[in-house]
């Protein structure tokens, strides 16, 4: 028995509408139809292109009349064709009218929303995420998110219309399709594989291609095979993240030190953890620091080290200038950061000893009441 719920899905998940399908079918049944008017009738209808011509004509409802069966059984075929062909003009109709919609919904329209854009994120790759990962999104961007994908399949419609999501069609390693998404006035890119051959490829060449149109975006990478972390790092990307190895990093932990996976799973879920680069702990020991983070209800977990932006560190050097202070220090970390020479560290739990410098954010998980 046909489950028709079923082929139902099946065609949503292949962008194949009923109309479409139906108008196939149809195109298949005239080409049936005018070979067996030349059987049933070959004195009216010479060949199949006689044939056809009439099949056509009749379909569309035209009806020049230069051609009519004459047999009852042409007739029958007749009737078939010109009931089919009804329905098809406005299968037709329909389909052509909500395309038209859709892409003035999803063009015009937002080439309008895109224009105005500015400091937004874009997120290339992004097919159906999951609401909490978007609402993290939109606390900080708002509605100014650009959706990057090959296609528009359902899941992403609904989600653009319910969250009134920017939306821009296309490969986002085609430099065209990532000037669509104003690449060179966004704030952030994210860009997600695609885990199939060629992914990792894709990845690094959307990264050349985005640091040419905006030298000073914040690139997001995500990769499966480690040996594109440098050539990553070389084209500037700013942040790699590594699928492939975290899993990996799980499944040896879930052996050696079974729970592990659970306690990196909720440590992930929990909305605790914060990196803040506005603190007072510069020049203290971590020792001092973590004594004083305690006090203020919060747990000191570790200390990023040069953690700037190119912007920021233009502004200070140019507040030394102008002040007559120290900048040749300043200088020399913005050379360094111009061509991506500096990086950042990351020093969980260091000693006591340590001491936090300059231009160094911390990370912090909040301890909730009663803990």
């Amino acid at each position: 028995m046909v489950n028709y719920k079923e082929l139902r899905k099946r065609f949503q998940k292949y962008n194949f509408s009923l109309a479409t399908v139906y108008l196939f079918l149809y195109g298949l049944f005239l080409l049936i139809a005018s070979e067996v008017m030349v059987l049933l009738e070959p004195k009216n209808y010479a060949d199949f292109f006689d044939g056809l011509w009439w099949s056509i004509v009749t379909a569309t409802t035209v009806g020049y009349g230069d051609m009519v069966p004459h047999t009852e059984s042409g007739k029958f075929v007749a009737v078939v064709v010109i009931i089919g062909g009804v329905i098809a003009v406005a299968a037709f109709t329909a389909l052509m009218t909500s395309r038209l919609i859709e892409k003035k919904i999803f063009s015009k329209k937002g080439y309008e929303m895109l224009d105005s854009l500015q400091d937004h994120l874009v997120i290339c790759g992004f097919k159906s995420p999951r609401l909490e990962v978007l609402q993290s999104f939109k606390k900080r961007y708002g509605e100014n998110v650009v959706i990057v994908y090959h296609e528009l399949p359902p899941e992403l419609k609904n989600l653009l219309e319910e969250h009134n999501l920017k939306f821009v069609q296309g490969e986002y390693n085609d430099e065209a399709v990532l000037k669509e998404a104003k690449i060179e006035r966004a704030d952030k890119v994210m860009i997600l594989n695609s885990h199939d051959a060629y992914a990792d490829a894709k990845v690094l060449e959307t990264v050349i291609v985005i640091r040419s149109l905006n030298h000073g975006v914040y690139i997001i990478a995500e990769i499966n095979d480690p040996k594109y972390e440098n050539y990553l790092i070389k084209s500037k990307c700013n942040e790699i993240i590594m699928s492939e190895e975290y899993n990996r990093f799980l499944l040896s932990k879930s052996i050696t030190e079974p729970g592990m996976s659970k306690v990196v799973r909720n440590l992930l879920r929990t909305q605790n953890f914060k990196i803040i680069t506005k603190h007072d702990y510069q020049g203290k020991s971590y020792k001092e620091a973590f004594e004083s983070s305690l006090e203020k209800g919060e747990i000191l977990l570790g200390v990023i080290e040069n953690y700037i932006d190119e912007a920021e560190l233009k502004k200070l050097v140019l507040k030394k200038l102008r002040f007559g202070g120290e900048s040749a220090k300043y200088k020399e970390m913005l050379n360094k950061l111009k061509k991506n020479e500096l990086e950042m560290e990351v020093h969980i739990n260091p000693d006591d000893a340590f001491i936090v410098p300059e231009f160094s954010a911390i990370i912090t998980m909040e301890r909730k009441n009663g803990e």
